[in-house]
């Protein structure tokens, strides 16, 4: 897996909305975190949370259906795109795990998780049809 700087292999999220990601992903642990990470072009401003009603919690992430809904209608009244999808890994690797890939529903979105063992560490992805490919991360001051 090769990570390219491209515009499609590349995205842009506020230093504001990092540290949020990773006080989700702190907050949540032992449980898995998620949410969407929203803004416009390939600059990510905005992050919504979104609870965690999966079966086994620690290992898997699935959002409530009706906050995924509530974070769909606030973005399209902000004017803002659905640019990214996050979780945490509390205890693996920042790497999307068989279930993570099963469950790209949103090929248009970059997939982020955030590990927090053996050291914090975010990655993000594109998978499509159940390829999965590296997108780098720059880290930017402000919106």
């Amino acid at each position: 897996m090769t990570t390219a700087t491209s515009a499609q292999h590349r995205i842009r999220i506020t230093r504001a909305v990092r540290e949020r990601l990773e006080q989700e992903a702190r907050a949540a642990a032992p449980f898995e975190c998620c949410g969407f990470l929203a803004g416009r072009g390939d600059l990510i401003h905005a992050l919504y949370p979104l609870r965690n009603v999966a079966e086994r919690p620690t290992v898997e992430y699935f959002a409530d259906v009706r906050e995924v809904l509530a974070a769909f209608r606030t973005m399209r009244a902000r004017g803002e795109e659905l640019l990214g999808i996050y979780h945490s890994h509390p205890t693996s690797a920042a790497f999307p795990s068989v279930t993570d890939i099963e469950r790209a529903y949103y090929p248009e979105a970059v997939y982020f998780i955030i590990s927090l063992q053996p050291a914090l560490d975010l990655r993000a992805y594109r998978i499509i049809s159940g390829k999965v490919e590296a997108v780098a991360v720059e880290i930017v001051e402000g919106a």
